[in-house]
């Protein structure tokens, strides 16, 4: 009965604290599973980017020094000598983006946030 209870005063500090705006980790259960639930999606979404790389074609009309050329042939190689590195590589690259895209979001709220103020011309009587 003191387990119930106590586990029952747990859940109301915990409700609590997440009505009070608290975003600690120390408030929030532990899940062991969820680590395992990350590793696996981050795994599913390396190998949808590798696939999603590795499907797109090099432009036809594309010279050698093309960037694009040179871009799916380096695939190519790293999924025939080093598809652990490629599934590193595009991560690393996705995340880049992410990160990028999250910046470029901040700054457009930012902009857009706050009008910008014109200042009157002072008289001079």
């Amino acid at each position: 009965m003191a387990a119930k209870s106590s586990s029952l005063d747990g859940l109301r500090a915990l409700v609590r604290d997440l009505d009070a705006g608290s975003r600690a980790l120390p408030h929030y259960p532990q899940i062991p599973m969820l680590e395992d639930v990350r590793r696996e999606w981050s795994e599913l979404r390396s190998e949808l980017q590798v696939r999603r790389s590795l499907r797109t074609d090099a432009p036809a009309d594309g010279g050698p020094l093309n960037s694009a050329v040179l871009v799916q042939r380096m695939l190519d190689t790293m999924q025939a000598t080093s598809p652990g590195y490629l599934r590193h590589f595009i991560d690393y690259v996705d995340t880049l983006s992410w990160l990028q895209a999250l910046q470029d979001g901040a700054a457009n709220a930012a902009d857009t946030a706050k009008p910008k103020r014109t200042r009157k011309p002072r008289r001079t009587d």
